[in-house]
């Protein structure tokens, strides 16, 4: 009867962690494609990888059928999104999907590596605070088109077998799987992932370093990553003359050694972030954490964890750019350091209490997130392109005021073109009387009105997020 019983449990865990991963991936792939394109990286992204398709060339990212020496980053994810693309056709589902897949991947690994060692309420407590935690299911993570999502997969892929190979280091297979995930992790994002390597040796060598542990054998497993990145930044190079400069220009001295594009704050930045948009109240579980371990198992798995974060931001921190997004990476991790009070003790009624707790403060983040994910606000050309795009047809029968830089309506441009429908885009102020103009930012407007006479045919509604404005005149 007590066998029964526990294997009806047994039946009942597993039926509950499938229910729950399938929630968890439907929570990050739900209306993927409901706010319209970003601006700036994604935009850029989406050109990269739909004239990849265009071209068919795989070797190395073009913008504008030039090689894009503006974004430098390794391209595992354009090449993602070009599969994507052709399977799906373009669209802002083929360019977000590969983000919302490894994000799938990172909630299922993470759950599976929890529950095996430690039961199914840490796993599931894990799994509350990254979907309820700011900075995971989020724009420019797992909801857009952009590298973080990606990157977060490997840096923490990379963690785990390293957290599994300092356990058990006879175990050698766990040091080349880091070794292959950290590869992959430079050729999503390069330097962002060559930042975690003091934060894994921190966390080998500090805390409780084993005989076993060598430099020898570390060294010797290293030929992996650096072999790929000598591989793939070699060919980029004979493809491309001057790719390695740019790399140096824009993502040392451009971006660590000073701020890049505006991104200047101070050098607590990070602190206040995490603090007041991305853990808030499991910032503070993390630290109290710390008190409440005895085991010393678990204790040396928590202190590996926080060491490993800490110097992590403190790496971040010291870097003149500083973005929020940054720290993405870092979640599965301090959400692993959260649940270690939970894994340690298996009273049940102790796991069930701090599963409500975890669970109830996530869900408030949860709901912050579904809001920001499939609501859009202000003045958009994304959202009215996005539209036409899957209507085959333009709202009006006008042409685009752009600025110098406008990746959105470059790549609706190419797209509807394959339709058969002409997008017209202009970024000069030689208008005629009579024409039709579709505006989408104040001050172009402001300087539209100080060239021409004109009249308002639309004002910018939830529908229709944009101003439409027929020249009658020249004022100059």
């Amino acid at each position: 009867m007590l066998l029964k019983r526990e294997e009806e449990g047994q039946i009942a865990e597993q039926i509950f962690s499938v229910l729950l991963l399938l929630f968890s991936f439907w929570v990050l792939c739900y209306r993927l494609d409901a706010v319209p394109m970003y601006v700036w990286d994604e935009s850029r992204q989406a050109n990269n990888a739909l004239e990849m398709l265009n071209s068919g060339n795989l070797w190395y990212t073009t913008y504008d059928g030039a090689p894009d020496f503006w974004n430098t980053k390794p391209h595992l994810l354009i090449i993602l999104q070009w599969v994507c693309m052709k399977l799906l056709g373009p669209g802002l589902l083929a360019i977000r999907l590969p983000s919302a897949i490894a994000g799938c991947i990172v909630l299922y690994m993470g759950f599976v590596h929890l529950k095996k060692r430690n039961g199914f309420i840490p796993a599931a407590a894990w799994i509350a605070i990254m979907l309820g935690c700011g900075g995971f299911n989020t724009y420019h993570v797992v909801r857009t088109g952009d590298y973080d999502a990606l990157l977060t997969l490997f840096i923490f892929l990379t963690s785990l077998s390293w957290l599994n190979y300092l356990e058990n280091p006879k175990a050698e297979k766990f040091l080349k799987y880091s070794a292959i995930w950290f590869s992959a992790a430079l050729l999503t994002k390069g330097v962002a992932a060559a930042m975690w390597l003091p934060c894994w040796f921190a966390m080998g060598f500090i805390i409780k370093p084993r005989a076993e542990l060598t430099m020898r054998s570390i060294a010797l497993v290293s030929l992996i990553p650096i072999s790929s990145v000598i591989v793939y930044y070699g060919l980029h190079e004979w493809h491309t003359p001057g790719y390695l400069q740019a790399v140096l220009d824009n993502e040392f001295s451009g971006r660590y050694l000073k701020p890049n594009e505006g991104h200047d704050s101070q050098w607590y930045y990070y602190i206040k972030t995490l603090w007041s948009q991305y853990f808030t109240g499991f910032f503070v579980l993390l630290f109290m954490a710390g008190f409440i371990l005895k085991k010393e198992r678990f204790k040396t798995v928590y202190n590996r964890l926080l060491i490993g974060i800490l110097l992590f931001l403190i790496i971040v921190s010291l870097s003149a750019t500083r973005i929020y997004w940054y720290l993405a990476p870092a979640l599965p991790l301090m959400a692993m350091g959260v649940v270690m009070p939970l894994c340690e003790n298996s009273h049940i009624r102790f796991r069930i209490v701090g599963l409500i707790l975890i669970g109830a403060m996530a869900t408030f983040g949860y709901f912050e997130n579904f809001h920001h994910n499939t609501t859009n606000i202000g003045v958009s050309p994304a959202a009215v392109l996005q539209k036409a795009e899957k209507n085959a047809k333009l709202p009006f029968k006008a042409i685009w005021h752009v600025g110098h830089y406008h990746p959105i309506e470059k790549y609706y441009k190419a797209v509807m073109s394959e339709m058969g429908v002409e997008l017209k885009i202009s970024n000069r102020y030689n208008y005629n009387s009579g024409d039709t103009l579709v505006v989408s930012n104040m001050a172009h407007l402001d300087t539209l009105n100080r060239c021409f006479f004109m009249r308002q045919h639309h004002y910018p509604t939830d529908e229709m997020p944009v101003w439409v404005m027929v020249v009658d005149s020249s004022r100059l």
